[in-house]
């Protein structure tokens, strides 16, 4: 789960991760090489988190299944707490359709969530080029819409001013 919060990648190219797809360099650094499988772009990603690296490093995952993966996801979910009702689709087994009701927060979470909350987490913080480069979006507004965000016609002005202001 936090390895999915921290690199931005989908569930196919998380449960595919292999230890030979690490490199740390010489300054202690912590790099993911990815080639995404949806897109087959080249994605690095660099760890920055101290727990996260370890778990790499020391404690490497298994190797698991989507469906195994989004079971844990939400028994972790549930067990954080995150039972509050909230409007979802969730899967009806029966008709194998997505339904709209509210559902515990738990029970709609899935390993998808892991990305998006990447995105969403650090925009605003990272520029939004850097992001795109990891999450692999090729446009900006498609980038935004998966994040539900409004394009800013003013955000890189203003980024360019707040860069350009100690010059």
């Amino acid at each position: 789960m936090l390895i999915g919060l921290y690199t931005g990648q989908r569930v196919s190219d998380l449960l595919t991760l292999d230890k030979s797809q690490l490199r740390l360099s010489q300054n202690g650094n912590l790099y993911i090489d990815f080639v995404q499988q949806k897109t087959g772009v080249h994605v690095t990603v660099a760890i920055g988190d101290p727990f996260v690296k370890q778990i790499l490093l020391d404690d490497f995952p298994e190797k698991t299944y989507t469906q195994i993966f989004n079971k844990h996801l939400k028994k972790i979910c549930e067990k954080a707490g995150l039972t509050d009702s909230v409007i979802g689709y969730k899967m009806n087994e029966n008709t194998r359709r997505k339904l709209k009701g509210s559902y515990r927060k738990c029970d709609l979470i899935s390993a998808h969530d892991l990305r998006r909350s990447f995105a969403t987490n650090y925009y605003g913080k990272v520029q939004t080029p850097i992001l795109m480069k990891i999450t692999g979006h090729k446009k900006e507004s498609t980038f935004l819409e998966y994040i539900g965000e409004k394009f800013n016609q003013d955000h890189y002005a203003d980024l360019f001013l707040s860069q350009t202001s100690n010059l």
